[in-house]
């Protein structure tokens, strides 16, 4: 199952999704905002269990980052919405996706590379290969980004 059907899958007791139920349907608000509650309540729980506990770094890292993409997801949906309400473009707010993914694909590249140094990755571990292939063509494409701006990178 993919990210996207989990997340729009019901919770147990919530009404499935059927044809006149769709993104943008009242009922489909009432269900993510249900899901967004009780989200909110188990991220509460899980802070107090972060503050007592005893676990690897890397683990709270990992999940810091997670909580901090979804933080910065939520900021633009926020930002789309008030536009939207203030009749402004809300297309204005994809350059804060955008930057939000490099920022985030920047520090998946810094940690992978700490995981290479460290031998947790090696050619075995599955999509490595994918993995190669695009940040190949990432290369690729920004490269004439940076042709002429500065020699040091």
């Amino acid at each position: 199952m993919r990210d996207e059907e989990y997340l729009m899958e019901p919770l147990a007791g919530q009404p499935e999704r059927k044809p006149g139920n769709q993104p943008g349907h009242p009922a489909d608000s009432a269900l993510i905002s249900g899901r967004l509650q009780r989200t909110t309540d188990e991220l509460r729980i899980l802070e107090q269990l972060i503050v007592s506990g005893d676990f690897s770094p890397r683990i709270l890292s990992e999940f810091r980052n997670a909580v901090d993409s979804i933080r910065q997801t939520a900021r633009v949906v926020q930002m789309w919405v008030g536009l939207q309400q203030q009749h402004r473009d809300p297309y204005s707010a994809i350059s804060a996706l955008s930057e939000d993914r490099v920022r985030r694909a920047t520090q998946i590249a810094k940690d992978l590379t700490i995981d290479l140094q460290s031998l947790e990755v090696d050619f075995g571990t599955e999509g490595l290969t994918e993995l190669f292939k695009a940040i190949e063509g990432l290369q690729e494409r920004l490269a004439p980004l940076f042709r002429g701006r500065n020699q040091d990178l």
